[in-house]
């Protein structure tokens, strides 16, 4: 028996707990919904005739369409339910989705005679591992982004329509190998009770929403999803990081108390996280915010930022083939400060080379990349991009407090 994406095996054990990742505050319980994705297993059809090139890549042009068309809907749907912040991580992706299909690698894959569904799986994975091979949680979530995008961008070539995460019943603990932001998005309003991931970074976009929405989300420990059965009961402590499996009487019993305990604590949290911070003498302390380009500012000042201390911007340069213009860097970036309303925002200079590089600057690989081409001195050999950086930070600042801060 399976759901769409999913394999079903009947539950039937004792009590067991794991213990993962803490990424995603909260206590939920529920019966778990195993769902297992098959666009990673699926074989690439047979090679194709150089005559049938124009017709895969016409499908191609008409998949990432539809990609694009879905991620506005995302956006959309994301910015009428919570705020333009977060809906920006999906124009991002629309602007990433943009830059992968001009960049040529999925022709050049297909002039090698592979069909649509094996060059766009071929240019996502590499992009994927490009990723994954970078330091540092910022960059290794652009991984997440262009997963999702290459799952969207395959689902529409094989003609599957939605997501089977659409059809989890209200109440179950949803159990998957990874966690993509169309997921999150896809859960809105299903009233899932908790989320066990076998692999999240707490940065990661995703975790990014489930927070918002206020989803409990363990992530691991390695296997925990093969060893979770279809439709066992789950007690999931998105605030310990442990997943208890077929719990007993006693041990859900504090589970429930420890979900009423978390409730009513939020509710006081809430309240006096907005309250001025003063050290034990009365001195008032300022609280400013450390967020990527499309991390949530609103998020930031609803639990007590007085503004934000670094602003990092090259979430809006990576993964484009061209920089964005000063209108778009402007435009962008007012969208996302607009929660602010005057109060100080400190934002970086793009700060890449070395270690993180953008698919419009290619740099030689160094040996030492911490003392090479990167920060300032990257950005002092390409004034074009200061300049443009500055004019769109200029304009900024007649609405917002604007400071700049030039990397090292």
């Amino acid at each position: 028996m399976t759901h769409d994406d999913s394999n079903v095996i009947q539950s039937g054990r004792g009590p067991t707990t794991f213990t993962g990742a803490a990424i995603s505050p909260g206590v939920g319980m529920g019966p778990a919904w195993l769902r297992v994705d098959l666009l990673k297993s699926a074989p690439d059809p047979p090679a194709i005739a150089r005559d049938q090139i124009a017709g895969e890549w016409s499908r191609i042009l008409a998949s990432f369409e539809r990609t694009r068309s879905e991620l506005e809907d995302s956006a959309l749907r994301i910015e009428e339910q919570f705020n333009a912040a977060l809906a920006g991580i999906f124009r991002a992706h629309g602007m990433m989705l943009d830059g992968i299909l001009s960049s040529g690698e999925i022709e050049r894959e297909l002039e090698s005679l592979v069909g649509a569904e094996a060059a766009v799986r071929r240019v996502f994975r590499r992009l994927h591992e490009r990723f994954m091979a970078l330091k540092g949680p910022t960059l290794q979530q652009r991984a997440d982004d262009v997963a999702d995008l290459g799952r969207r961008v395959l689902r529409h070539l094989r003609g599957v329509d939605g997501s089977s995460l659409e059809q989890v019943p209200a109440g179950h603990v949803l159990v998957v190998e990874r966690l993509l932001p169309s997921d999150v998005v896809a859960l809105s309003g299903r009233g899932v009770a908790a989320i066990v991931v076998g692999a999240l970074a707490s940065g990661a976009h995703a975790a990014l929403l489930a927070r918002e929405k206020r989803i409990p989300v363990v992530a691991g420990p390695p296997g925990i999803v093969h060893r979770i059965r279809n439709l066992e009961e789950l007690l999931v402590d998105g605030s310990r990081g442990t997943v208890v499996v077929s719990p007993d009487a006693e041990t859900h019993r504090t589970f429930q108390e420890r979900r009423e305990a978390f409730d009513r604590a939020g509710v006081r949290c809430r309240g006096a996280c907005r309250e001025p911070a003063f050290t034990l003498d009365r001195e008032l302390v300022t609280v400013e915010a450390n967020l990527g380009a499309h991390d949530d500012v609103e998020l930031a000042l609803d639990n007590g930022a007085d503004g934000v201390g670094l602003f990092r911007i090259e979430q809006l340069y990576l993964a484009r083939a061209l920089p964005p213009s000063e209108d778009e860097l402007f435009e962008e970036l007012r969208a996302l400060t607009a929660p602010l309303r005057g109060r100080p925002v400190t934002i970086r200079l793009l700060d890449v080379g070395g270690d993180k590089p953008v698919l419009f600057l290619p740099l030689p690989v160094e040996p030492n990349p911490s003392l090479g081409r990167r920060g300032v001195r990257l950005l002092l050999e390409y004034p074009q991009l200061v300049r443009t950086q500055l004019a769109a930070l200029f304009r900024l600042a007649q609405e917002q407090d604007v400071r700049i801060l030039v990397p090292m």
